[in-house]
C-alpha cells in the first residue's frame, strides 16, 4: 500500500510542476518599457529620415508586443519587446551616421569653396 500511496504523491507533485510551468507568465514589463524608451531615442535622433525601414520593424515589433501582452502571452511580447528594442537602436545609429554623413560632406564642400577662393587670391596676387 504504500508504494501506491508515493506514486500517487509524485504523480501529483509531476501534475503540480507541470500546471505551475504552464500557468500564465508575468507581463514583460520591463522588455516594453526598453523597447519603448529604445523608440523615442530613435525618433528623437532622427529615424524617421536616416532609418525609416528601421523604425517602422520597431514600431511594429513594439505595437505586437503590446498586443501579445494584452493577450497574456507574456513569452511573445518579452520576445517582441526584444526585437523591437535592437530594431530602435539600429535605426538611432543608422540615424546619427546618416547625420554624421551630411556633416562631413558639408564641411567638405565649405573646405572646396575655401579652396577655390584661395586659389583666386593666389592668382591675383601672382598678377
Amino acid at each position: 500500500m504504500t508504494s501506491s500511496v508515493g506514486k500517487i504523491h509524485a504523480l501529483f507533485a509531476i501534475v503540480t510542476a507541470l500546471l505551475v510551468a504552464c500557468g500564465p507568465t508575468k507581463p514583460p514589463r520591463d522588455e516594453v518599457g526598453i523597447a519603448t524608451r529604445n523608440l523615442q531615442t530613435a525618433r528623437a535622433a532622427g529615424a524617421a529620415t536616416y532609418a525609416p525601414q528601421e523604425l517602422r520593424a520597431a514600431e511594429d515589433r513594439l505595437s505586437r508586443a503590446n498586443a501579445a501582452a494584452a493577450h497574456d502571452d507574456g513569452d511573445e511580447a518579452a520576445i517582441l519587446a526584444s526585437e523591437s528594442a535592437v530594431d530602435s537602436e539600429l535605426a538611432a545609429a543608422k540615424a546619427r551616421l546618416g547625420k554624421a554623413t551630411q556633416a562631413v560632406d558639408a564641411l567638405r564642400q565649405q573646405n572646396d569653396e575655401l579652396a577655390r577662393e584661395a586659389a583666386r587670391h593666389a592668382d591675383g596676387a601672382a598678377q
